[in-house]
């Protein structure tokens, strides 16, 4: 394949699944200014992994499996690094700053009850919410399907806890 039609092809590719990569990196860091370099590091690691990819599977679950492995490596990264202290304990209370989101309180409690969960717990309903199939997210998790089934019926409870704790 010509290298131009290459990069015009994942261009386009980054286009369509954009969405996706947003939410992503929105679930994980609260900033506008991570979300943004998140952002640009899965595109970098999807541009490096474009070529080797060989459509044997499907776009979305490659796509996803780059992303959460990128997102993985920089969360490990920084727990590695030395920590300054905290602007503000609270930073994840503040509102986003983003003007781009416009989402009801209760999609906003949703996204806040789901950023307690573990890292690999927040990919898996994650996953779910964009409406894939457990088959589907066992394969980007590289899981089985019994773990993923396991799995959600476990989040789906801490979820309903954080819920309940949040009424009270």
């Amino acid at each position: 394949m010509a290298k131009a039609s290459l990069h015009q092809e994942f261009v386009q590719l980054i286009a369509r699944h954009q969405k996706l990569i947003h939410s992503l990196c929105s679930l994980y860091y609260p900033l506008p200014e991570d979300r943004k370099d998140l952002f640009q590091e899965i595109v970098l690691q999807l541009w490096k992994s474009y070529p080797a990819f060989n459509y044997q599977s499907k776009v979305t679950t490659w796509l996803y499996r780059v992303a959460l492995n990128t997102v993985f490596a920089r969360i490990r990264k920084e727990k590695a690094r030395p920590k300054t202290g905290p602007l503000s304990e609270k930073t994840d209370q503040l509102p986003a700053l983003d003007s781009e989101r416009t989402e009801n309180s209760a999609t906003q409690e949703l996204y806040r009850a789901i950023s307690q969960l573990s890292d690999e717990d927040k990919a898996i309903i994650l996953l779910h919410l964009d409406e894939h199939s457990n088959d589907e997210i066992a394969a980007m998790m590289n899981m089985s399907r019994t773990n993923i089934s396991t799995r959600m019926s476990r989040i789906k409870n801490r979820l309903s806890k954080l819920f309940k704790k949040e009424m009270l």
